[in-house]
């Protein structure tokens, strides 16, 4: 061993020795008895006396309910609520007259959780506004980084303080112990915590001791004052996280929704600053990255704090309250007034003022964000930040900068005076039925005209989530959102920037479409718009999305208000709830805003794998089994996860057995499994699909019993119930903009050709009101039954489950074949046709759908289009008239000239985007999914494709349409930037009459 090593390990072995020979304090001895030391002696808060009895230390049973949690059960709401309120029994509710917090139970699995102890909820006393996922205690990013608590111990000591202590292990890794406490005091904004974790292995480890916050994207913003940040992180990857680790005063983050809320975590021990790295997916934040020798430990202690608003300066002002009263920091208070026109109808984000240290005249990535603050309906703010800076302060009117001002040094708290709301209007607009005049609940888009209002009007929230054009709220949050808004029974107003826009108004795929072209200047603007549903849906359907997002998911801060109403919208009908983790359900919301007449909800569940364990072969890195959706289910606000089971470290057969088991008996035979996005790309180094995960090669015919290889991992039934390929359903598209539309319908192919015969589905997947159009696309079912109080679930299930329907975001295309026993529809059942058997098409649309294409799918392949002058083209986008495209009849014999069984599929729509396929999945070998598309515009898709440092990829779909004589402007303007497209399932052709079909697999010609 060279000197150097040698000198190190002698050193720490005699570190190790010197801690071994004294008695520790708290758990740092990991005394079976042990009791952790109360966190933060240092911090004190003067309150009344009053206060006292206000503590609360208790157990959750099963007739707790969360507010808002709309429990079958009905009863008393005894926990607090907010978007993502997720207490149930068993978990432990810490709270004072200030805060409450609950902490899972232990044996609660939850999310990155692998069996309870984390802080699931946090929200000021009263204002049920939790907006927490989770944090937990962890030592690093990898999955055994993280503590598996196996007991737990209550701690009353009222009226001083209330407390849990949580004692385990980290995850698999009994060597290493840990222990966390949870204390709460009176009178005081927040937890105080403490975690303690031991080396008692015989080799150093390198920890990172924090607090894992999971954001998860479209929730709370991590804020950090370091130069050039706020709410702006450097990207990175797991590899490339030690790259953008940095050191703060404090961790901030706002959750810009309603109800708003705001955190703050400060160091309250030795050291005053906290370390880590940020992202809107998850933060790390805590000790700086350490080696702990054999037989040493770490402490980090930290009180986390919650904000009663959801901008940053809510959590900030109690962060510096912490720091004054820990480390004698003396902070200011800059007030202000944003002089608005008039008020708003209702409360708005689109004022904004951010303040940094620093001077304006410097570039902004060297200036030190200390906070943001929303003013209230009236302009006023108040903003606390350190004293003894330069601040510069900025505010922004719909995203952007309008005004500012520089301070010099401030010492004491300032009086900004009065700023100015830039010009703009205030929009109001009525939505009615074009012959009935009765008001629309729908939808209304903004669009630039030109590319001189589209530059004036493009906006952010201080560059998170995304930029908008023009930006009239988050892209997360409530309406308004981005550049669109809801109207309810007829009416909305919103405020809307200066500029020339395209004004739409929409209510789904199969009603007309309304536009107006408007110039906004500072004058109040009044709009009307008329629209018609259309004759397009096939009588005995109804139209259905199955998955769709709202606050329940760990990744929307969508309120459940604005998500039904966005179904309402659309003209949606049925509606599967399929929130991250969570059984959730609709239907009482749906209720009390009097849609359910029309409109049925579903309760059901997304699984989502987040603990990293499966090892494909070849592969060393621990994977994940993806996302399923499972309905109907049975939606239990009292039980963990809303009822539903856990879902992580399992394959998906016994996933499947898992949730069939969890759902009541009369429930259980109905189940659907739908295997979600089977080839979207990672997020944050997990799959969101299983056979992208085991890096299917499509070209090789599956197995029939598990092989030993992945494709027989993808088929094998792991406990001797559901296979791993057993569902019911899956996605081809997924979500409005069509982007990995040629993946999804590409494996979906195969395993029709392999004889998997699935349910093809289409479905929104929608988690906001911007990321994708709810309901677009959808289903449409032939279940024989009609949306509202007489609703039959099970036939709608078992309609799906036959594959009665087809998918679409626009065409609608109805198909029959002639076979020996009269005409049939599609579906997964095989036909024998006739001898002289003709497919019989009729397509239709809105006259703003453009259709260019009807194609006819063999066994995988194109075998005729209709174009050009074969289909029809509407003679007014806005009409109603033209809705017929194509109808007439195709000999089956011209269409199917295989030998042997076959299956057929219909598509309707826009040109498909010319892809290639040039590697797999970790493989430089092509795997027959397309990967690559035209990026370089140059009509051939070649190498010259491929992005920078990239083997294949990526799949995008084209830009989008620039003049209003494209037939696609209009339809890509209010569908996210997508393109018609429709498809039915399959005709399952038994040609033989043998009474079964012979799949072709993938060496069909």
């Amino acid at each position: 061993m060279p000197f150097p090593l040698r000198l190190l390990a002698a050193s720490l072995a005699l570190v190790g020795l010197t801690l071994a020979g004294c008695k520790k304090e708290s758990c740092l001895g990991d005394e079976a008895s042990c009791q952790v030391s109360s966190p933060c002696e240092t911090l004190s808060y003067a309150c009344e006396a009053a206060s006292g009895p206000a503590l609360e230390l208790r157990v959750l049973t099963p007739e707790d309910t969360r507010v808002g949690s709309h429990a079958p059960s009905g009863g008393s709401e005894t926990v607090p609520g907010g978007l993502n309120a997720i207490a149930s029994r068993g978990d432990i509710l810490l709270g004072n007259d200030r805060a409450v917090a609950v902490i899972a139970g232990v044996g609660n699995a939850h999310l990155l959780d692998p069996n309870g102890g984390s802080l699931l909820d946090l929200s000021v006393r009263g204002a049920n506004n939790d907006g927490l996922n989770q944090a937990l205690p962890v030592v690093g990013v990898l999955p055994a980084d993280a503590a598996h608590y196996t007991s737990m111990r209550l701690i009353d000591e009222r009226p001083r303080r209330v407390a849990v202590q949580l004692d385990g292990t980290l995850d698999g890794r009994p060597e290493f112990p840990i222990h966390t406490l949870y204390e709460m005091r009176p009178c005081e904004p927040g937890v105080r915590v403490r975690t303690e974790v031991l080396n008692t292995s015989v080799d150093p480890q390198l920890w990172a001791l924090g607090d894992g916050f999971y954001w998860s994207g479209r929730e709370a913003l991590p804020f950090t004052s370091a130069p050039g940040t706020g709410y702006s992180h450097p990207s990175f990857s797991l590899l490339t996280i030690g790259d953008v680790y940095s050191r703060v005063p404090y961790l901030i983050a706002a959750l810009p929704s309603e109800p708003g809320v705001s955190y703050a975590q400060v160091a309250c021990g030795p050291k005053d600053t906290v370390e880590g790295f940020q992202s809107d997916q998850i933060s790390l934040s805590g000790l700086p990255r350490t080696v702990v020798p054999p037989r040493d430990y770490l402490v980090f202690e930290r009180f986390l704090a919650v904000g009663d608003r959801g901008d940053a300066a809510s959590a900030v002002n109690l962060a510096l309250e912490l720091r004054q009263a820990l480390r004698g920091e003396k902070y200011v208070t800059l007030r202000g007034t944003v002089n608005r026109r008039a008020p708003p109808r209702e409360p708005g984000h689109e004022l904004s003022v951010f303040i940094s240290e620093g001077e304006l005249s410097a570039d902004k990535s060297t200036r030190i964000p200390w906070s943001q603050v929303t003013p209230d309906s009236a302009g006023r703010f108040e903003a606390r930040v350190p004293a003894g800076r330069k601040y510069a302060v900025e505010v922004h009117a719909f995203g952007r900068k309008v005004a500012d001002r520089q301070l010099d040094v401030v010492n004491e708290d300032v009086e900004l005076g009065t700023f100015a709301e830039p010009s703009h209007t205030r929009l109001t607009v009525n939505v009615s039925e074009t012959n009935t005049f009765a008001p629309l609940t729908a939808e209304v888009f903004l669009v630039p005209v030109d590319a001189a209002t589209r530059q004036d009007t493009q906006g952010s929230l201080h560059g998170a989530f995304t930029s908008c054009a023009p930006w009239l709220g988050s892209p997360a949050g409530p309406s308004p959102a981005c550049n669109r808004f809801l109207v309810v029974n007829g009416f909305a107003q919103v405020e809307v920037p200066q500029g020339r826009f395209h004004v739409y108004a929409f209510k789904g795929p199969f009603w007309t479409l309304d536009h107006e072209m408007v110039s906004f200047g500072d004058t109040d603007t009044a709009l009307d718009f008329t629209l018609k549903k259309l004759p397009l849906q096939p009588s005995g359907t109804v139209s259905a999305d199955l998955h769709v997002h709202g606050a329940a998911s760990f990744d929307s801060s969508l309120p459940d208000q604005d998500r039904v109403l966005s179904f309402a919208a659309t003209d949606l009908e049925v509606i599967v709830a399929s929130d991250h983790d969570v059984v959730y359900d609709y239907s009482q919301v749906v209720q009390g805003l009097g849609l359910q007449e029309h409109m049925s909800t579903v309760a059901g569940l997304e699984t989502t794998g987040h603990i990293l364990w499966l090892k494909r072969h070849g592969y060393d890195i621990p994977l994940v089994v993806g996302h399923y959706n499972f309905w109907p289910l049975e939606y239990d606000p009292t039980k963990p996860r809303n009822g539903a089971p856990d879902d992580e470290r399992v394959e998906p057969g016994e996933l499947f057995d898992r949730v069939k088991a969890s759902a009541p008996e009369p429930l259980r035979e109905q189940l659907v499994v739908q295997l979600n996005h089977p080839w979207a790309n990672q997020e944050f180094g997990r799959d969101l699909g299983f056979p992208r995960a085991l890096a299917l090669d499509t070209r090789q015919n599956l197995p029939t019993t598990d092989d030993g290889t992945n494709a027989g991992l993808y088929v094998r039934s792991p406990k001797g119930g559901f296979a791993n390929n057993g569902q019911h359903t899956q996605e081809v598209m997924n979500g409005s903009d069509n982007g990995l539309l040629p993946a999804y319908r590409a494996f979906w192919f195969y395993v029709l050709g392999q004889g998997q015969l699935v349910t093809g589905t289409a479905n929104s997947d929608s988690h906001s009101l911007t990321d994708n159009t709810v309901g677009v696309p959808r289903n449409i079912v032939y279940a024989d039954t009609a949306a509202g109080p007489g609703f039959d679930t099970a036939r709608f299930n078992a309609a799906l489950k036959a594959g009665g329907s087809f998918g679409t975001n626009g065409p609608v295309i109805e198909a029959t074949l002639d076979t020996a026993s009269g005409p049939r529809r599609y579906g997964l059942t095989p036909v024998v046709p006739s001898a002289d058997a003709r497919l019989h098409l009729k397509v239709s649309a809105a006259p703003w759908v453009p259709v260019d294409e009807v194609r006819i799918i063999v066994n995988g392949r194109l075998v005729r289009t209709l174009s050009g002058g074969e289909l029809a083209r509407p003679p007014d986008a806005f009409g109603d008239t033209g809705l017929l495209r194509y109808e007439g009849s195709l000999a089956l014999s011209e269409l199917v000239t295989v030998p042997g069984d076959a299956w057929l599929v219909v598509e309707a729509g826009t040109r498909l985007q010319t892809t290639g396929d040039f590697s797999g999945v970790g493989s430089p070998e092509p795997d027959g999914i397309p990967d690559t598309g035209d990026n370089n515009g140059d009509g051939v898709v070649d190498r010259n494709d491929i992005s920078p440092g990239s083997s294949s990829g990526p799949l995008r779909s084209a830009a989008l349409p620039t003049s209003e004589a494209d037939p696609l402007f209009h339809f890509a303007q209010v569908i996210n930037g997508g393109y018609p497209m429709a498809f039915t399932n399959p005709f399952i052709l038994d040609r033989n009459g043998n009474g079964r079909f012979d799949a072709p697999g993938v060496s069909a010609p």
